[in-house]
């Protein structure tokens, strides 16, 4: 996968929801020179996936349509001007399973979505769709809960890491955002025991080379609840980003209580990235 982003996907029902991860995937957009890739889905009929959920005249839909895609691109002109934008329209009865076919069709760098369901509990919760579009993504999603603080910039990245899990492609995009954003990494081991966070050997035998010339800030923080000490420390350093490493390798890849917590309670802009992620840095503009 290259970095800078060259597409970005960013799906919308056109909810206040939406709209907010969508004023992220501009901010990303922006500063890659990324085109952004705005995906609507108009949902089938799981029994029928050719019948319309909500029937109705296709010039209906394409009013619709068209107005939000105008609204959106206007959203974006006043955050970002030199963003590049279309919108695709599909048709599906899963939109989970849609967006991340979208994704790969389209060899997306990176899917932007909003992390929880539409109702007034929707903070409490991670939404279906969400859900699924995290359990085994075609590419790394930024998952963005909705009414978290808006971040411009990624002044400090947390990236959590320990010498006994693969966190190679997490630390190699945290590191390639860095250069381009001027970031500061923060490498954060949480564990019961200090004398065995790995934190050390970790660094030794494998990332030295990758985080060569950046400013790194490595932690060892003692304690049982890793999702509850990570969130502790983005908040008390100011984070803007939590990177996190996703096991995609697996037959059947799910998300792990220790992600599904801190998407849930975190105030920062999570970006989930699959094991499998090969990293391509190119120059800092």
């Amino acid at each position: 996968m290259p970095y800078p982003w060259r597409r970005i996907v960013v799906p919308t029902d056109f909810s206040t929801a939406a709209e907010w991860a969508f004023d992220y995937a501009v901010n990303m957009a922006g500063s890659t020179g990324a085109e952004l890739l705005i995906l609507h889905i108009r949902m089938t009929r799981p029994s029928n996936p050719a019948e319309l959920r909500f029937p109705a005249d296709p010039s209906v839909y394409e009013y619709v349509e068209q107005a939000e895609l105008e609204s959106l691109l206007d959203r974006a002109r006043r955050l970002n001007a030199t963003v590049q934008a279309r919108m695709i329209v599909r048709h599906a009865p899963d939109p989970g399973a849609e967006i991340c076919r979208t994704a790969s069709q389209e060899h997306a760098d990176l899917i932007v979505i909003a992390t929880h369901a539409r109702h007034h509990v929707a903070h409490l919760i991670i939404g279906s769709t969400t859900l699924e579009v995290l359990t085994n993504p075609p590419a790394p999603v930024l998952a963005v809960r909705y009414g978290i603080p808006h971040r411009p910039a990624m002044h400090r990245i947390v990236v959590p890491v320990h010498a006994g899990h693969d966190s190679f492609a997490a630390v190699a995009l945290a590191a390639a955002l860095a250069t381009r954003e001027s970031s500061e990494i923060h490498l954060i081991s949480v564990s019961p025991d200090p004398r065995a966070d790995g934190l050390d050997e970790f660094l030794s035998n494998v990332v030295r080379d990758q985080l060569a010339g950046r400013a790194v800030v490595t932690k060892s923080i003692t304690g049982a609840e890793v999702e509850r000490e990570l969130i502790r420390y983005a908040g008390q350093n100011e984070a803007d980003l939590i990177v996190l490493l996703h096991d995609s390798r697996s037959v059947v890849a799910r998300i792990g209580p220790i992600i599904d917590g801190i998407l849930r309670k975190v105030d920062v802009p999570v970006l989930l990235v699959p094991s499998d992620t090969q990293v391509t840095a190119g120059q800092k503009a």
